[in-house]
């Protein structure tokens, strides 16, 4: 006799232990979010290698189109500038869209940003009107290294210029930092050419012909000596009676030099113009007092 035995196991109580969906997240937000992400760094990688070569082709063209190398130092600064100033720009993009692309809402986050960057602003005005400052004085090329300039009530040799501050050498020999940002008015000495100008004081009664004559054999011999041939710009002019006061006539003489040459030629067309008087028996005049003294009997009483 044989036995059998029939087992009947539901079909909805069968459990698969095949799992093929345990991968779905992962490949989702691989060929989701990551992948996006990673579209966004290549993108914003390729967009900074783009600025550094327009940077260096720019750099590039300007060395080759203007031989002044401070032109060109000033023109590197400022390119500089401005490459770091697009890289920033393009990082910050870049890191917002990385964030949008994760599902991350970067709204608070822009407007914590916003609510510092007012606060750092209102406490850096002074800083960034002197970075603002620079970023004009190298756009229009006010000044360059080695110009003398009068700012701030200062005159100096400019020694470095920043884009926070300018650095200038006086005549006594002090290192004067002007802020760029109070930079309003400056007088530039050394731009394209300078002017020597020499006043010198005659008697009231010298004979004024005879002072411009003088003069006149002082600039011939100035423009035939060796040290001011290649200094000056045109020849020296004499402008004869400029004013007078109480004890002398002032006579001036004034010559175009070329940039930073007005203190030699100043001093050297001096020494010719004073020798030219001296041989001319032209006497240069001196501030004098006449004191008189009167006898004691001859001191009216006073009066009242």
């Amino acid at each position: 006799m044989v036995c059998g035995i029939r087992l009947t196991i539901p079909r909805d109580s069968i459990v698969d232990t095949t799992d093929t969906t345990s991968d779905s997240p992962l490949r989702a937000f691989l060929l989701g979010p990551a992948l996006n992400l990673l579209i966004v760094v290549a993108l914003t990688l390729l967009s900074l290698w783009l600025v550094r070569v327009a940077e260096r082709r720019i750099a590039a063209r300007l060395t080759r189109e203007d031989g002044d190398r401070e032109r060109q130092a000033r023109l590197a600064t400022f390119l500089n500038v401005g490459k770091h100033t697009v890289d920033a720009i393009i990082v910050g993009i870049g890191v917002m869209m990385g964030l949008l692309v994760m599902g991350i809402n970067i709204g608070p986050a822009l407007a914590a940003a916003g609510v510092v960057g007012l606060g750092i602003s209102l406490g850096a005005q002074t800083l960034i009107k002197d970075y603002i400052g620079g970023l004009i004085i190298l756009a229009e090329d006010q000044f360059r290294v080695g110009d003398t300039i009068e700012v701030a009530a200062v005159t100096g040799v400019v020694e470095q210029v920043t884009l926070r501050t300018t650095v200038l050498r006086d005549l006594r020999g002090r290192l004067i930092y002007v802020p760029n940002g109070d930079v309003r008015t400056l007088a530039n000495h050394s731009r394209d050419w300078s002017r020597a100008i020499i006043d010198l004081n005659v008697n009231l009664d010298a004979d004024m012909g005879q002072v411009v004559t003088a003069l006149e054999q002082a600039v011939a011999r100035a423009t035939q000596a060796p040290e001011l041939q290649d200094k000056l710009v045109g020849d020296p002019e004499i402008l004869g009676w400029k004013s007078f006061n109480d004890w002398a006539v002032q006579v001036r003489l004034m010559a175009k030099t070329r940039p930073n040459e007005q203190a030699l030629v100043s001093r050297l067309l001096r020494q010719y113009a004073l020798a030219a008087l001296n041989e001319a028996g032209v006497r240069l005049a001196v501030p004098t007092q006449d004191l008189r003294t009167m006898p004691a009997d001859a001191v009216p009483p006073p009066t009242g």
